[in-house]
């Protein structure tokens, strides 16, 4: 017997501009002026590391609760590296990120060795972080004390 989620979004477009329904939210997901889009909300690969802050987030949650780890709150700042050449259609350049940074600053009184256990843990358990993984998307990591 297997456990599987279905997860289900229905999209509507209009122009570059596309809204999303998940459950009872609706978010939309938009490209800036420049690309011809109306600017109303993050383009897709800002989406894509917002819905990893979130990941990590939520995962972190998780596992820290599974190790009795005193987890107060973090912050991440996630920046990917782009090269937009390969969504141009140039064959020999990947189209998606090539890098993927997360600086995390974690508010607990946890030690060091115990703040890199939580990392670990997380790392191998977030969704969307070991999907980037897997799509050899270079993932360079810094977790600190705040």
């Amino acid at each position: 017997m297997t456990n599987k989620l279905n997860i289900i979004v229905n999209s509507r477009s209009e122009g570059l501009t596309i809204t999303n329904k998940a459950g009872k939210h609706e978010f939309i997901i938009d490209e800036g002026k420049q690309m011809g889009g109306r600017d109303l909300g993050p383009n897709p690969l800002q989406s894509v590391l917002g819905a990893l802050a979130a990941c990590e987030n939520v995962t972190a949650r998780v596992v820290a609760r599974e190790m009795n780890f005193d987890f107060k709150d973090m912050e991440l700042k996630i920046s990917g590296k782009f090269d937009p050449r390969g969504f141009m259609g140039s064959p020999h350049i990947r189209p998606y990120f090539e890098a993927v940074k997360v600086d995390v600053r974690i508010i607990t009184t946890e030690p060091e060795g115990r703040i890199n256990e939580l990392q670990h843990k997380v790392e191998s358990r977030c969704p969307v972080y070991t999907m980037l993984k897997a799509a050899q998307v270079e993932m360079i990591d810094s977790w600190q004390k705040a």
